[in-house]
């Protein structure tokens, strides 16, 4: 026999509670979630023998109710099952015809192992809960841990698990919007018991407080899985924009009827929801987590802005899809208003409100393009022309070069027809544009064949190892990298993802920016290389160039008869059998012994001679061998130096014109000069009598078509990149050379506030512009500042700055710097720029100000909180996010009690 303590205590106690109501009870059926192991049980109630059992299904039942005699003990028989699950014969043949359920909360404490359950929850009112949790058990058994009390937040949690396959052991409503996700949400949420239904409130209000209503009226109209649709419409319908305007009341009133059953919510309410709704959908995004149901969500919301006929509403979003395609519209719009001659703020604010949608982390590309597009719209509405061949040249390096290289980008149009056009008409005008440029080029070009001395940074290519590589190489190792064919345009794309790979760009203290070198003439390879590598004007094969290399004067008194001059070409760099750096040069270049090692990388003119008519990006990853080299490099701290032989021109509708001579870009003068051609003659054009004939246009080209060509006398063939740089690991002085931030025109940089003459799109005839005005209020927009700014008074601006300077806080402060070091002018020019700004300018802007690379300036703004922030207070912060560096003047003033 059994002993009784073995026995569940509810189990026991019913037996007792019926046998008090009827002495003679039999065959009794009670309802028992939780299989127990009573093989062969049987116990003693009251002197009365049972026979206790478990059936795990109807048909043990009935086998049970066969086999029992009533002569010998009475049958208890446990099972999960009540009446609705029995069929009427079995229920027949039981105690009063039905399995009787035990006292739920007497169950539910046995199964759950809790000492004690919360008083408010034994009340009559919330009898269903205990029963709820006794007939589910077996769901959320093992997945939610109990204390020693069960209270009404895990009584919820227990519950919400069961139904709905809420898993989340604590509410909020991202969690909540989460799991309407799922794909059996709706079905859950519709077939919750009626009970649970009634008190959902219970559970919600707790957590999503002023929330909840909305909740439960989006979940009684049936939309428990569109709750994210719905949140993404109402942050759009529901916004600040919108308060004056009476037609989008009447289309909130529509959405009210449709999702809301009519019950009208305070406006604050669905705005929240909105926001809230926008913040979780992002933040999906971003981890890259339940892609296939947000882009349904997105679909569904789109369609619901069109069943309210608000579709043009969704420009907006920054996370619909179709607000990506109508903002290229309205860009389209606004570029070709740019391109006509208008200003070009409305498509800078368009091209903001491109960069904030979502899709561009997949359209990457495409928006880098809309970027070049409005740089040339601004390049041509801000720059001047330069005259003299000295200022020409200075101007392209500056200038002209980074204007190509956006020009680069757009030839290739878009896959948005409207914006494809506008980059059709925007490539015809700057084509032009660059084409009188190379015209007036022309003229220069004798100065150039001739090699008279031109301005400071400005050198012929067999000048660079004498006056440039020689003195860097006194007291550091060095790496030519010679990219054979990378013009100025390339050079600077490339440098762009070097700044971003950890190297930082030097100029010389005595130079005017950045150098350049001039090819030797006609601009081939043969020519211009070997006068690069040789140290002199002439031609020669790459073996010439090895030998003159190795056996250059000045190279040589800076390096040891035992380590020469070192020069790799393409056959040396590569190890055998394999598309990786050769062992032998990269040991070579790891040895400081070897001071000056120099290596042809020919990806730039390999890609160049294909006929393959590809927008190729450059960068690091792109040449995969020029990413192995400066990881050697880097190890051994040398500096490296990018440059080339010559530039190229890309074949943009280039006419072929038949030619005597082989050149791609030059001719012989044995043939006649046409009026896009140029005669010079000089001691730097190697060719019979010096003299050579060159082609000043783009537009022309000698040989079969293939991707681009070089040899002739444009801007782009003839200037020649040069640029010194260090791994920014590297903090040992250069002498004669200081570091430099990122070099880009001011018509680069794209920062603009929303403008007042924006043109935006109409939802309709009745719903307002999709994107707000603002009020000029005596502001002046800057272009290229982050926002609006007020005249303020010099004198007040310096008048504090130097009582902080002479403060005997700022000396301690400044003490405790340690190895960081900020001068005092440094600090002065950094707390001018921002008082002028209203104490908050972009990130960037502060690095062109202070002239410090991009990569120094973290370092350099903890230094300067290290001083302000006096106890901890943020007078000087940086908003990583934003990329915006904040002073608070006042506390600042009141810091340092000024």
């Amino acid at each position: 026999m059994v002993e009784a303590a073995m026995v569940p205590g509810p189990v026991m106690t019913q037996i007792q509670a019926i046998l008090s109501k009827d002495a003679n009870a039999d065959c009794i059926a009670l309802v028992w979630p939780e299989p127990i192991d009573l093989d062969n049980a049987a116990i003693e109630i009251e002197n009365i023998q049972f026979d206790l059992v478990y059936c795990i299904s109807e048909l043990a039942i009935r086998e049970q109710l066969t086999q029992h005699k009533a002569d010998n003990s009475r049958l208890v028989i446990l099972s999960a099952f009540d009446e609705t699950h029995l069929a009427k014969d079995v229920l027949a043949r039981l105690w009063e015809n039905e399995p009787k359920r035990i006292s739920p909360w007497r169950t539910l404490q046995q199964l759950l192992r809790v000492k004690n359950i919360d008083p408010r929850l034994t009340g009559k009112e919330y009898r269903w809960i205990a029963e709820q949790l006794v007939s589910s058990y077996s769901v959320y058994q093992g997945k939610v841990r109990f204390g020693e009390v069960l209270d009404f937040d895990k009584a919820w949690e227990a519950l919400s698990f069961s139904l709905l396959d809420y898993q989340e052991s604590s509410l909020d409503l991202e969690s909540l919007l989460e799991w309407s996700l799922k794909p059996d949400s709706a079905k859950a949420a519709s077939t919750l018991p009626k009970k649970v239904q009634e008190h959902l409130g219970d559970w919600l209000t707790p957590r999503l407080e002023e929330l909840t209503p909305l909740i439960e009226l989006l979940w009684k109209q049936g939309h428990s899985a569109d709750m994210l649709a719905i949140g993404l419409v109402c942050s759009l319908l529901y916004t600040d924009d919108h308060t004056q305007d009476q037609d989008i009341y009447q289309t909130r009133g529509r959405f009210t009827e449709r999702f809301l059953g009519g019950v009208r919510l305070d406006g604050h309410i669905l705005k929240i929801y909105g926001e809230k709704s926008n913040v979780f959908a992002q933040r999906l995004l971003i981890q890259q987590i339940h892609r296939v149901a947000l882009n349904k969500a997105f679909t569904h919301t789109e369609q619901i802005l069109a069943s309210l006929d608000i579709s043009a509403l969704a420009i907006n979003s920054d996370l619909l899809p179709a607000a990506f395609g109508m903002r290229l519209e309205q860009f389209a719009r606004n570029l070709k208003q740019a391109i006509s001659g208008k200003s070009i703020q409305s498509a800078v604010y368009g091209l903001k409100l491109l960069q904030k949608h979502q899709l561009t982390r997949i359209r990457k590309e495409q928006v880098k393009t809309a970027e070049h597009a409005l740089r040339i719209c601004n390049y041509l509405q801000t720059t001047a022309r330069s005259e003299g061949t000295a200022l020409i040249i200075r101007h392209y390096v500056e200038n002209g070069s980074f204007l190509d290289w956006a020009r680069s980008k757009i030839w290739a149009g878009d896959e948005h027809e409207q914006l494809s056009q506008a980059y059709r008409s925007l490539t015809k005008k700057i084509t032009e544009f660059r084409e009188s440029l190379n015209k007036e080029f022309s003229y220069h070009l004798p100065v150039i064949a001739r090699g008279d001395r031109l301005d400071s940074g400005i050198w012929p290519v067999e000048a660079a190892l004498d006056n440039l590589i020689t003195p860097l190489a006194k007291n550091h190792p060095v790496l030519l990298l010679v990219l054979d064919g990378m013009s100025q345009a390339v050079y600077h794309e490339l440098v762009d993802d070097l700044n971003h790979n950890h190297w930082v760009e030097l100029h010389r203290d005595a130079g005017n920016g950045p150098e350049c070198l001039l090819a030797a003439l006609p601009s081939v390879t043969r020519v211009s290389r070997y006068s690069l590598l040789a140290g002199k004007v002439g031609e020669g094969t790459s073996a010439d160039e090895k030998n003159a290399f190795t056996a250059h004067q000045n190279l040589k008194s800076q390096t040891s008869p035992k380590f020469p001059p070192t020069l790799f070409h393409k056959a040396d760099l590569y190890e055998t059998g394999s598309g990786g750096l050769s062992g032998k040069v990269r040991e070579i270049i790891a040895r400081a012994d070897y001071k000056v090692v120099g290596a042809v990388i020919n990806a730039i003119d390999d890609q160049l001679s294909s006929g393959a008519q590809l927008s190729v990006n450059w960068n690091i990853e792109s040449i995969s061998l020029l990413r192995q080299v400066l990881e050697a490099a880097k190890e051994a701290e040398r500096l490296v130096i990018f440059t080339s032989d010559h530039g190229h021109v890309l074949d943009h509708d280039m006419t072929y014109r038949k030619s005597e001579t082989e050149g791609e870009r030059f001719k012989q003068v044995i043939e006649q000069v046409t009026e896009d051609e140029v005669l010079v003659t000089g001691s730097r054009v190697v060719q019979p009598s010096h003299q050579v004939i060159l082609p000043w246009s783009e537009k022309v080209r000698y040989t079969s078509k293939k991707m681009g060509y070089h040899g002739g006398g444009s801007l782009q063939e003839v200037i020649i990149p040069f640029g010194v740089f260090r791994n920014a690991g590297d903090t040992k002085e250069v002498e004669g050379w200081h570091e430099v931030p990122r070099q880009e025109p001011s018509w680069w940089r794209l920062e603009t506030s929303e403008p007042s003459d924006f043109q935006s799109v109409s939802v309709n005839a009745a719903v307002p512009a999709a994107a707000k005005k603002v009020k000029q209020d005596n502001l002046t927009f800057d272009l290229f500042g982050n926002t609006p700014t007020t005249a303020q008074s010099q004198s007040t601006e310096v008048a504090w700055i130097s009582d902080l300077l002479n403060s005997s806080l700022y000396g301690q402060m400044k003490s405790r710097l340690g190895r960081v070091v900020i001068s005092d002018d440094q600090l002065r020019t950094l707390l001018l720029f921002l008082d002028k700004r209203d104490g908050q300018q972009m990130l960037a802007a502060v690095v062109q100000e202070l002239g410090i690379p991009a990569i120094r300036v973290t370092g350099f703004l903890a230094g300067v909180q290290k001083i302000l922030n006096v106890d901890g207070y943020p007078v000087l912060s940086i908003d990583r996010a934003a990329k915006t560096v904040k002073l608070n003047i006042e506390s600042l003033k009141k810091q340092f009690e000024l």
